[in-house]
């Protein structure tokens, strides 16, 4: 049985990790917070993919694309696919510029669409662009314009992909390799129907809102389901419990793997809205390794001590790339502050400085192997 850990919490003379993982390495990293998350994923024989992105708000630079360069992979030839597991900017920010460097990927993201993703594709009236949040309409506007440039392959299909439950979105299959494939649990057909609605509604009476849509994102979220050879990890994005016909319910009533997930990205930062025991108990074996970005720019930081009790209870081998609390001010931000006076009551810096959290497990072995780069920790003490 997978979930066994072996490896020790971070090496604080380690800032970087610069090893390969070889062909019959399976390996899951994440990064965060920096403004947003980004996992990458090792599918075996130099097979690369990247959720969501995450930018170093140091330097403006990619983690995600840092640390292949790191280990010797070339990102433009060997990542093959890069999922937005929605429209919102801790997990989309500086995506468009990861699917640029990535030339040989595909796009996927939700066909639950908000008005963000929607509208990108056609050009809009001043009006209704000024009701659009601009950070994720300018992402996504970005990638379509890159799709349509890259053109089509010999078989007339454009790297563009839209996941729905149940749908294989990457089959690897080789004789010289492991074989793999990423399945979408999400969004629910009641999920698009929703987003439809949602959209609709938010056209017709666009001269009288603020904002053109009033979806909650994370309810289209792409949750993942990861094989290879007889491993299985879940990917979660921040798909939520519901509503009705959606979320982890619907991934419950349709989704019947024969494998059980041995590592588990945690949905929605830990935050109770996005837990359902049946995840645990149906999708995961027994104490899995667990894995997770903190969120500290909402009014209630997360995983918050309450969560932290709740994972902590379901598996002791919980790891998160960054401390759930508020960081202290950069020197930047305080001197900011000071010279805006009376103004810079609420300024604050919520992102900090991101960790990476990396587990590699031998394909047919029974164990991960954790490192952690600072300020990535274990959750549980």
């Amino acid at each position: 049985m997978f979930g066994r850990v072996h490896g020790s919490d971070w090496n604080h003379s380690r800032t970087m990790l610069t090893d390969y993982p070889g062909t019959d390495i399976v390996e899951i990293s994440i990064f965060g917070p920096g403004k947003g998350e980004s996992i990458v994923a090792h599918l075996g024989a130099d097979n690369w993919v990247i959720v969501d992105s995450c930018v170093d708000q140091s330097d403006g630079t990619l983690p995600a694309l840092r640390y292949l360069e790191s280990i010797g992979v070339d990102a433009s030839r060997a990542v093959k696919m890069i999922v937005a597991t929605h429209a919102h900017d801790d997990h989309i920010a500086g995506i468009s510029r990861l699917f640029d460097a990535c030339k040989s990927a595909f796009f996927v993201c939700s066909q639950a669409v908000t008005s963000e993703e929607f509208l990108s594709v056609i050009e809009v009236d001043r009006e209704i662009e000024s009701l659009l949040r601009k950070s994720s309409h300018s992402e996504y506007r970005s990638v379509f314009d890159m799709v349509e440039l890259r053109g089509r392959s010999e078989l007339g299909i454009k790297p563009l992909k839209r996941a729905l439950e149940g749908l294989e979105i990457l089959a690897v299959r080789s004789d010289s390799g492991p074989n793999a494939r990423v399945v979408a649990l999400s969004p629910s057909h009641e999920a698009v129907t929703r987003s439809q609605r949602l959209l609709a509604r938010g056209l017709a009476h666009a001269g009288s809102r603020r904002k053109l849509s009033s979806a909650d994102p994370n309810e289209f979220a792409i949750a993942l389901w990861v094989e290879v050879e007889n491993m299985a990890i879940l990917l979660g994005a921040d798909l939520l419990k519901g509503p009705a016909g959606c979320g982890w319910q619907a991934v419950l009533a349709t989704f019947n793997p024969e494998l059980q997930a041995s590592l588990f990205k945690i949905s929605h930062h830990g935050a109770p809205n996005a837990h359902h025991d049946g995840v645990w108990e149906k999708l995961l074996i027994e104490s899995p390794v667990a894995i997770l970005a903190p969120y500290r720019a909402g009014r209630t930081p997360r995983p918050a001590p309450s969560d932290r009790t709740r994972i902590c209870t379901l598996t002791p081998h919980a790891h998160i790339c960054a401390s759930p609390d508020k960081t202290a001010q950069s020197r930047a931000v305080n001197k900011a502050a000071a010279s805006m006076s009376q103004l810079a009551r609420n300024v604050r810096e919520p992102w900090g400085k991101p960790g990476q959290v990396r587990a590699r497990a031998k394909i047919g072995s029974d164990s991960w192997t954790v490192d952690m780069i600072p300020p990535a920790r274990r959750l549980c003490n």
